[in-house]
């Protein structure tokens, strides 16, 4: 009997952690890809990063799978909560990896958890904490993490780190729903390095935050008009402290000089509007116009190296950058049937000639303002070559495609891009060229390129093709050639290509 009463009161006690559960929804997805991808370093020669001797992407061929689960639970009234899991791996990557590329990373992590409360306070007000998606017009500036933005730290990492799923960021966002006018205001944190977080000396300012503000208005008009506009913001702290190199945090003093000090802070402001519409039938005309603000630190060395001793330190310049997009969609009113559409677009985004060092040794100065434009957390042109080797800045983007649909179940769609810089690269301002594997120069994942004092970086050319196979299931075939342009020299002028086949089961 004495032990029935100590379980009860054990139930009793335990009872009120447990919320009331009304509805459960349990879903994800099953991605089977299969990649061959050819001379992404652009050359069949040396490697890309002879220095540290570490090659480029050659050659592949590889099967990877990209499994994910989420749980969505409505709780009490207005509240609800989702839980999703994640794996991604390269077919037996468990057995494959090494310190430095380590395939073997496959284990689940965690990309959703987060918690959703409604009429939080004020009837208008829903507020969403914890680990969610972040996602702004066509992801310009913002859009769910997107590639190339640092979120493939998982089983992709060394393999195919543009294809990644892992696009969530912790932080905060309340929505202000007044329709037609919807107002979202959001916190997350962008990075943040360990040692700030487990209190390491000289590591308490080393993170990223990101701010904003985007307020999205519906005209209610036959044209099913859109218009935002917002306001983005990035702080980044200190990167490592002045004894950085005395506690290993950094590789090496500069020769003969001293070490690089991070004490300045880089700050980004991204001011900016967007309008969608639909002047006829069929067409849908969007623009996008924003610019960046703020400070960005830069490198500037002195010295020889030889007579006088090299000496890095670093300086803040104004930003003064800016981005212009403009897109346009027709759903061709022939031959309906195949639902023939044709699209084009327009992007720029600004350069600076000498982006992120003042180097007096080689006579490369840059000017008080810093006017490169800053990729920020895009997500665009995903599937593409050129998306995967470029970061968006200081570049001209052409592209105009179409699709159609031959069968019921079947779409054709193809893209031609060309590609142009808006400052000429050159030898004292060499291109930064992402690799998919994670190739690493320099410890920070990129290799660079020397460029001759020309613009046209080069052209791509895409084929896709997605069968649905049942509304569960769909099978996706994707070719593509990047050509490199008269701006890069001779030596890394090979035709990038990959063929990317995919099954993806929804549930």
């Amino acid at each position: 009997m004495k032990k029935l009463l100590v379980a009860a009161i054990v139930v009793l006690m335990a009872s009120p952690a447990f919320a009331a559960i009304q509805n459960v929804k349990v879903s994800g997805d099953i991605t089977t890809t299969y990649l061959d991808r050819n001379s992404f370093d652009l050359t069949s020669g040396p490697d890309l990063s002879t220095a540290t001797g570490t090659d480029g992407l050659k050659s592949q061929s590889v099967f990877v799978t990209q499994t994910r689960l989420r749980v969505d639970a409505d709780l009490s009234d207005n509240v609800s909560t989702t839980v999703g899991l994640i794996n991604e791996r390269a077919w037996t990557g468990e057995s494959v990896g090494s310190s430095s590329f380590n395939t073997g990373d496959t284990g689940v992590q965690l990309y959703l958890a987060s918690v959703t409360m409604r009429e939080l306070l004020y009837s208008p007000l829903t507020v969403t904490v914890g680990r969610q998606v972040f996602n702004y017009g066509n992801g310009l500036i913002i859009g769910d993490g997107g590639p190339n933005n640092g979120a493939s730290a998982g089983g992709l990492r060394y393999v195919a780190g543009d294809l990644t799923e892992r696009t969530a960021y912790d932080g905060v966002k309340a929505i202000l729903d007044y329709k037609p006018l919807t107002i979202d205001m959001f916190y997350f944190k962008n990075d943040q390095l360990p040692g700030s977080t487990s209190g390491y000396y000289g590591f308490n300012e080393a993170n990223s935050n990101a701010y904003g503000i985007n307020a999205n208005y519906q005209l209610n008009d036959p044209m099913n008009t859109v218009v935002e506009g917002y306001l983005f913001s990035r702080f980044d702290g200190k990167t490592y402290a002045d004894n950085g190199v005395a506690n290993g945090l950094v590789s090496a003093t500069p020769a003969g000089g001293s070490a690089i000090a991070a004490d300045k802070n880089d700050t980004l402001y991204v001011p900016g509007l967007r309008a969608s519409t639909n002047p006829i039938k069929g067409l849908n005309v969007q623009g996008e116009v924003a610019w960046q603000l703020g400070q960005q630190v830069v490198t500037t060395t002195t010295g020889n190296g030889t007579t006088v001793p090299y000496v890095a330190k670093q300086e803040a310049e104004h930003r003064d950058a800016m981005a212009i997009q403009a897109l346009a969609s027709y759903t061709l009113p022939v031959l309906e049937k195949y639902k023939p559409t044709v699209n084009a677009s327009f992007t720029y985004v600004s350069g600076d000639k000498d982006a992120n060092e003042n180097d007096s040794a080689s006579g490369s100065k840059t000017s008080k303002n810093y006017s490169a434009w800053d990729e920020f957390n895009k997500n665009q042109g995903a599937g593409t070559i050129y998306n995967t080797l470029f970061p968006l800045t200081n570049m001209y983007i052409y592209s105009a495609g179409g699709s159609i649909n031959p069968l019921e179940d079947v779409t054709v769609s193809g893209t031609w891009s060309d590609l142009f810089a808006a400052e000429k690269y050159g030898t004292q301002d060499t291109m930064t060229l992402l690799q998919p594997n994670g190739t690493v120069y320099d410890g920070v994942g990129f290799t660079e390129v020397a460029m001759r004092n020309k613009s046209n970086l080069g052209n791509e050319a895409d084929v896709n093709l997605a069968y649905n196979y049942t509304e569960d299931v769909t099978f996706g075939v994707s070719l593509g050639w990047f050509m490199p342009g008269t701006a890069f020299t001779d030596a890394y002028r090979d035709t990038a290509s990959q063929a990317i086949a995919d099954v993806a089961v929804k549930f």
